[in-house]
């Protein structure tokens, strides 16, 4: 017997805030005229996970900074669109 079963939505990803100057933060991928490459470099061998004001994530996840998604991709925080409200 088929039941009208629904996907279960993603959950929504944590909302961290502001990049705090004070503490540890992956770099940002907000120019796409930067080369990633270059990113890369500066994340060296902390490839395998990003921070966000001190806290750790994995590759892959992702958070909510403001009105912006993010992803970890290799250390380096990538924009992936807009956080819905």
């Amino acid at each position: 017997m088929a039941g009208n079963a629904s996907k279960p939505t993603p959950a929504a990803p944590p909302q961290v805030g502001a990049p705090d100057p004070e503490r540890r933060t992956s770099p940002l991928e907000t120019d796409p005229a930067e080369p990633f490459e270059l990113l890369r470099e500066e994340v060296g061998d902390e490839s395998g996970c990003c921070y966000f004001n001190d806290v750790r994530y994995p590759n892959g996840a992702e958070v909510a900074s403001g009105s912006a998604r993010l992803r970890c991709e290799r250390g380096i925080w990538v924009e992936v669109g807009a956080r819905k409200p």
